[in-house]
């Protein structure tokens, strides 16, 4: 282990930013990414000024330790008192209902790094370790030795054979390797590294995994139907194929097959993909079964992904492989079967839009023509859900519910704090069957928020949601059209570094020239085309 630095400080308000500064030093050195960057700066704010104002009694002088290290490829981060001793479960749970949002720092924090624990040491007071991976490059993969006439000679490293079936619990640890392989620890989703949790993901139904194995019994490739939100449409997400694999469009093709049928043979509406900007092969893929464009999720991916490892150099990389900029993504709907008949109510300036993306998978849906005036009365309280779980991709997704006369202030706040603590994107659904929902959509653009999409029969639990709730019950969650917006947050787009396929051209244009017209109405920002 080598200590890079270690500070002993008072606990005064003063301390936070010495501490903070003396990470950032310490990420400079090790050449962490800007957005991660960002993450370890949050939380080590977070996590200070939680012991300077809580680890001793009010009026009483302590001291704080904060040091940092390295070890492997891992940043520890650790902060010590010795101040009052505490059981973790007497921490403050955060909740969205709670209108002082109290725990609500911990909870980002906990979310900026890759691990985080907190130990008593008894006499040596307590810690709070932070722990962040520093992504290696990933490592060349050998070309196979397979017969000649298996492989032809313009696409060599493409062909690899191999058997594409069902996840195993055996398979997990192939599956974790297979993404190191693929993207390093670039990739910010922590249960593609973790067997454990790729097995009880998929044991518990929460994910069903289809994985490529090669025929020496090696995982060459994996995806699964992510099935923790939206049984009815889950996405299809992870796809991972080793380098030595790729190029190959009908070993994708396999594995895309099998991820519709599982879906077909288990009742869904459809299948979500959502592809990403920086190369056009999961875009082509989901077009290939009949996926149609619905959402554009500007500036979504993080610059931390390595989206070209092992596959050469594509438009929107950096030298060091990475995207020079936040990549976007383009989310398509496959349909299975339809939805029933429902009339939708959509913001008069995006009706044209949204008829034509439901046109384009034949749904069943009557968009009103008559735009319904804004309601006389509101319930007092509006029906929130905000989601942090994809913290780690730097978003946060607020989900209206229901209308309340506290829905404007309410969603403001939730921005204004998002926005202090780094966050790179809010999302925020609206629920088209509410004939509300065009005078609210209006009122919410005046914030800052723009069209990005729609989602087609998405679930919505019933009642309250529990934390661990486990998968939506089709049974029992109700399912509702969604028209999307997005929030950007000091993160810009460029449009000529993302690919994009002609038939996905006209959403993403579209999405595009509403972002700029909103930094224009209401950002005042000149030069804005």
């Amino acid at each position: 282990m080598r200590v890079l630095f270690q500070l002993d400080l008072p606990n005064a308000d003063g301390s936070v930013a010495i501490a903070q500064a003396a990470c950032l030093r310490a990420a400079d050195q090790l050449r962490l990414a800007p957005e991660k960057r960002m993450r370890l700066e949050l939380a080590v704010e977070e996590v200070v000024v939680n012991a300077v104002r809580h680890a001793y009694p009010s009026g009483v002088s302590g001291s704080l330790r904060v040091t940092a290290s390295v070890e492997g490829a891992v940043l520890t981060v650790r902060v010590q008192d010795w101040g009052l001793p505490y059981d973790p479960s007497e921490i403050t749970p955060f909740s969205v209902e709670d209108p002082q949002l109290r725990g609500l720092g911990l909870h980002l924090a906990w979310r900026c790094c890759d691990e985080a624990v907190l130990r008593n040491l008894g006499r040596d007071g307590k810690v709070f370790d932070l722990r962040f991976r520093l992504p290696p490059s990933p490592v060349p993969v050998p070309e196979p030795a397979v017969e000649a006439a298996a492989v032809p000679a313009a696409r060599g490293a493409g062909r690899v054979e191999a058997d594409v079936r069902l996840f195993t619990p055996a398979d997990a640890p192939g599956v974790a390797r297979c993404a190191w392989l693929a993207y390093g620890y670039s990739k910010p989703d922590d249960h593609l590294y973790d067997p454990v949790e790729l097995a009880r993901l998929n044991r518990d139904g929460l994910m069903v995994g289809i994985v490529a194995v090669g025929g020496d019994g090696e995982v060459v490739g994996h995806a699964c139907l992510d099935l923790s939100g939206n049984p009815l449409v889950p996405e299809f997400t992870d796809l991972v194929i080793v380098p030595a694999a790729r190029g190959n469009p009908v070993l994708l093709g396999r594995i895309l097959q099998l991820g519709y049928d599982t879906a077909v043979a288990r009742g869904c509406l459809g299948v979500l993909v959502n592809a990403v900007t920086a190369h056009t092969v999961s875009q082509r893929g989901a077009l290939r079964f009949g996926g149609v464009p619905i959402q554009v999720h500007l500036a979504s991916v993080s610059p931390e992904w390595d989206l070209t490892a092992g596959s050469g150099k594509e438009a929107g990389a950096s030298a060091g492989g990475k995207a020079a900029v936040r990549q976007s993504e383009i989310a398509l709907y496959c349909r299975n079967r339809t939805g029933e008949p429902r009339l939708l109510h959509c913001p008069e300036r995006h009706r044209a839009m949204l008829r034509s993306i439901f046109a384009a998978f034949d749904e069943p849906v009557t968009i009103a023509d008559a735009v319904p005036p804004e309601p006389a009365s509101l319930p007092p309280a509006s029906d929130l859900l905000v989601e942090s779980g994809l913290l780690a991709w730097g978003h946060v997704l607020i989900d209206v519910q229901a209308y309340g006369q506290d829905l404007i202030p309410s969603v403001a706040a939730f921005l204004r704090r998002f926005c202090q603590d780094g966050v790179a994107t809010v999302l925020l659904q609206l629920p088209l069957g509410d004939p509300a929902t065009p005078a609210m959509a209006d009122r919410l653009e005046r914030l800052g928020f723009s069209f990005a999409g729609i989602f087609p029969q998405a679930v919505r639990k019933a009642g309250a949601p529990e934390k661990d709730a486990g998968p939506a019950d089709p049974d029992h969650d109700r399912a509702t059209d969604i028209i999307l917006f997005q929030y950007l947050n000091n993160v810009s787009i460029d449009p000529g570094s993302e690919r994009i396929v002609s038939a996905c051209q006209p959403l993403y244009d579209y999405v595009v020239a509403e972002r700029r017209r909103v930094d224009r109405e209401f950002y005042a920002l000149s030069g804005v085309e």
